[in-house]
């Protein structure tokens, strides 16, 4: 009985073990499901379970246990699984034009690029809805009255759009998507009205700046408007041809104007990035991007530290963007746009770290990049 006591003590200790090294366990993949909701990532792997499998079947030293120690992992790795679904809903991803009943919107009116690129990405068989500003596109997402928002994100002559990127983060929306706009603008005018009559031009900010080099030749009033379109919808309903705006042929067209300066933007390749929001994130097949954004502890080489995370992991950070941190001077919020889909082991190594060295560390999206 001796021996008999002195192995079940040995058991005893075993089990000891076991238990706290599987609620150890347990704690690793209650943050690894965190991570995979940020990003919208399936709870099951069943590729990764198979190597996992593999790797420990060969690190079993007597054949006559490895079924039964498989089993006993397969019983753990079951476990994990309903861990993780107990936090999270198992999100699937899915693709616009391959959903039913489900509806997108943009900021501005028929003419206007945000139009534009919402037909661009989604196609023109489908009903829009547009909204007068961006905010009303993202509180219709976070409504449920569209299922995904198009809204302008940087453009490659002005850089990027402040109110856009504030608005992401704090209306914790997702980006599922991204579609890139060729903007070719254009002086547009009544019929009949030629470069010396025009003594004032309406356009958005954005389109105004993007035009500065033909601006700054004429002496005329410049006049800041929401949108590009409804500068022209404007100048359509006066009945003044001193006023002009500026906009794309679309817009000249729909609104049975004429242009008067054709392709007045300053640089060839204008093109702005419009990116696709929703309010849970969404992760299609072909994704081969990842951004996020985060802030910094105030000291001395601590956005270095972040940024070697990723590069540890050899992942290509291509975007780098800062906004003010509302009500903390000098403080910021980090915008990052890295190569690769953020449901790899490289990416989730480096988001893991990160975020534990990040006071505040957000996902915004895993998405196939635009091209024109």
């Amino acid at each position: 009985m001796h021996l008999l006591d002195n192995y079940r003590n040995e058991i005893d200790q075993l089990d000891d073990k076991l238990v706290e090294l599987l609620e150890r366990r347990m704690a690793i993949v209650e943050e690894i499901g965190n991570i995979k909701k940020d990003i919208g990532m399936r709870v099951y792997d069943p590729e990764r379970e198979k190597k996992l499998l593999a790797r420990l079947a060969s690190q079993v030293k007597h054949p006559d246990h490895q079924t039964r120690i498989l089993s006993i992992m397969k019983t753990i790795l079951a476990s994990s699984r309903a861990l993780q679904d107990s936090h999270l809903e198992d999100v699937l991803p899915q693709h616009f034009p391959h959903g039913e009943h489900r509806t997108a919107g943009y900021a501005g009116i028929p003419g206007s690029y945000g139009e534009t690129a919402i037909l661009k990405y989604f196609g023109h068989n489908k009903d829009y809805r547009a909204y007068a500003t961006f905010h009303e596109v993202a509180d219709a997402i976070l409504a449920g009255e569209i299922d995904y928002g198009v809204l302008p994100a940087e453009n490659s002559t002005t850089g990027a759009i402040n109110e856009v990127y504030d608005l992401i983060r704090e209306k914790d929306l997702f980006i599922t998507g991204e579609v890139l706009i060729p903007i070719v603008h254009h002086l547009i005018g009544h019929k009949g009205a030629k470069l010396e009559d025009i003594r004032e031009v309406r356009s958005h900010a954005q389109g105004l700046e993007q035009c500065t080099l033909f601006l700054n030749t004429l002496n005329i009033r410049q006049v800041p408007m929401k949108n590009t379109a409804v500068s022209v919808q404007y100048v359509a309903q006066q009945d003044d041809r001193t006023v002009a705006a500026i906009g794309s042929e679309r817009a000249a067209q729909l609104y049975d104007l004429e242009i008067i300066g054709k392709a007045i933007q300053n640089s060839a390749v204008n093109t702005t990035r419009f990116v696709i929001l929703t309010k849970t994130p969404e992760t299609s097949p072909e994704a081969d991007s990842t951004s996020m954004v985060l802030t910094t502890r105030h000291e001395a080489g601590s956005l270095y530290e972040i940024l070697g995370y990723f590069a540890q992991e050899k992942i290509n950070l291509f975007r780098i963007e800062s906004r003010p941190v509302p009500d903390r001077p000098w403080e910021y919020f980090i915008y990052l746009d890295a190569e690769g889909r953020a449901d790899t082991d490289a990416f989730l190594n480096a988001i893991d770290s990160a975020r534990k060295h990040c006071p505040y560390f957000r996902f915004l999206g895993t998405y196939k990049r635009g091209v024109i």
